[in-house]
């Protein structure tokens, strides 16, 4: 039995349920249709939702949760935490979109209005991130916040959140017919990036949720880049195009630059100075 992407399996058939009824290999995995026929959006009537979309917005209701109870952990009020959520979604998506349109302006310069289809996706996490970093600094100063707190309360929500917003990418690595848990494209099995992310998140925010009362003040979101950074690093490397030793593709660059920043403030703001250094 053959799978196809989403907008290809039913080609054919009337059906999915049919499709797999049709197929001749009796042991297709349950994983695989579950990866591999989820539909780029989805029509309840007059309402479209967009499979990027939804678990793009699900991912920030369920990062919200530990989030919440950080916040009320370290005293912060609600209305502030919310605030300064609220300032870093509308920073990261104009964050995330000028990243994307700067790494792809022939794409949008044909079609410039598609600058506003956030739905069909091209949002970058680097720029998303450091859209949402500033967002976050403006507000945590206006509003006399310390940032660092604030960092530490919505880093493991960073990760719980891309956990499952992810799921909702539709992009794929090179192809491999060692790729464990692939996308198949036309019959044809190529790394899945989003999943590998996807537990990956998952992975570095119940790290952090073990450390967030065993760190210091700040060490919770350094960490988070650091690990995030250091995990990208390796995912990336499936995602082919490398360039630089013919090793690192672009993405590697921005996720290894990530985590030697986190290292870099991680020494400078928890090292302490030696006595002869002070003198």
């Amino acid at each position: 039995m053959t799978l196809y992407p989403p907008r290809v399996y039913n080609a054919g058939y009337n059906t999915l349920v049919e499709y797999i009824y049709r197929g001749n290999n009796k042991r297709w995995k349950v994983s695989k249709i579950l990866l591999n026929y989820l539909e780029p959006s989805y029509h309840l009537g007059f309402i479209t939702l967009h499979l990027y979309g939804t678990f793009l917005a699900l991912g920030i209701l369920v990062g919200l949760l530990p989030a919440k109870s950080l916040s009320l952990e370290k005293g912060i009020k609600s209305d502030l935490l919310y605030g300064t959520v609220t300032a870093c979604i509308i920073g990261g998506i104009i964050g995330a979109r000028l990243l994307s349109v700067a790494l792809n302006p022939a794409s949008f310069l044909e079609n410039p209005l598609s600058v506003f289809a956030l739905h069909q996706g091209g949002m970058a996490y680097f720029g998303g991130l450091a859209g949402g970093a500033l967002a976050a600094f403006i507000y945590t100063r206006k509003y006399r916040i310390n940032l660092w707190t604030m960092a530490d309360i919505i880093a493991p929500a960073l990760a719980l959140g891309e956990a499952v917003a992810r799921l909702g990418c539709d992009v794929y690595g090179y192809a491999s017919t060692q790729a464990p848990f692939p996308r198949i494209v036309n019959g044809i099995a190529y790394h899945n990036i989003p999943l590998y992310t996807s537990l990956a998140t998952l992975g570095i925010f119940i790290a952090l949720w073990y450390l967030r009362d065993k760190v210091s003040r700040g060490q919770l979101f350094l960490l988070y880049l650091l690990m995030y950074g250091v995990s990208r690093t390796f995912i990336d490397y499936f995602r082919g195009e490398q360039f630089l030793l013919s090793i690192f593709n672009s993405a590697q660059l921005g996720s290894m630059g990530i985590a030697l920043v986190a290292l870099v403030l991680i020494y400078v703001k928890f090292n302490p100075v030696p006595n002869w250094r002070k003198n």
